[in-house]
């Protein structure tokens, strides 16, 4: 995608500031919260903010998880990598942010993104060309919709961070992807947009977010091991620090 200037952001960046954010999120959420008297009135105020500095989070991944989409050559092992990884989560998302090693009405976010990703594999299929052996337009649309209220009630019963309404981004996000600025922004706009409709007005911060989407020039940026293994895994390991500061300090 050409830019008329020569600042841009790759992929790499977004994810950096995603990252970011959700730590930030996650520390305020974890430890802050727990041990540093977030209900004095004297710092709800700053706990607040640190809340909503990482609202800015999950919509960016939402957005990079439609750009994967797109760029990957095998979605296959696309899915298995967030099922590997989601697993791997589970145990140190409950311990780190609510004090058990097994909550059961909490689920962390890369199952919500598995769920999203596998549905816009499956519209995507039906867009170009038979759907699970079926050609017939109208009967396709019937199993999408299916497919999308299973995955909804997946998200939903299963207790995925953000659950349903994370899913329905991801699909937005999907539907109006572009590789123009402006369908970058729109994409992303319309998906904060469902999200802070269905989350409440603080997810309204991630409306920030599009000014780096402008600048995103559409590459994934550096390949190299060491990057691509501290992207793929951070997720896990900041909850492993969080969950052992947590343990010590409370």
């Amino acid at each position: 995608m050409e830019r008329k200037n020569n600042f841009s952001l790759s992929g790499n960046a977004l994810k950096l500031i995603a990252i970011i954010s959700m730590l930030i999120d996650h520390v305020a959420y974890g430890l802050y919260y727990n041990y540093g008297n977030a209900h004095d009135c004297l710092n709800w105020d700053l706990y607040q903010f640190l809340r909503i500095v990482g609202r800015l989070a999950f919509p960016l991944y939402c957005f990079l998880l439609v750009e994967g989409f797109f760029h990957t050559r095998d979605l296959k092992k696309y899915c298995i990598r967030l099922i590997i990884l989601g697993l791997i989560s589970e145990v140190l998302f409950d311990w780190a942010l609510f004090s058990g090693p097994l909550v059961w009405n909490k689920t962390n976010v890369i199952f919500t993104l598995l769920i999203g990703l596998i549905l816009i594999w499956i519209i995507d299929t039906a867009i170009k060309g038979p759907l699970f052996g079926i050609e017939n337009e109208v009967k396709k649309k019937v199993v999408v919709l299916l497919c999308y209220a299973a995955g909804c009630a997946i998200a939903y019963f299963g207790h995925t961070d953000y659950n349903m309404v994370g899913v329905a981004v991801i699909v937005v996000m999907y539907y109006f992807h572009g590789n123009t600025v402006r369908r970058h922004m729109l994409a992303f706009g319309l998906g904060v947009l469902v999200l802070a409709f269905g989350c409440g007005e603080t997810e309204n911060a991630a409306f920030l977010m599009l000014l780096p989407i402008a600048f995103y020039n559409g590459e994934r940026g550096s390949s190299s091991k060491v990057i691509r293994y501290t992207f793929n895994y951070f997720y896990p390991a900041h909850l492993l620090i969080i969950g052992i500061v947590r343990a010590i300090l409370l």
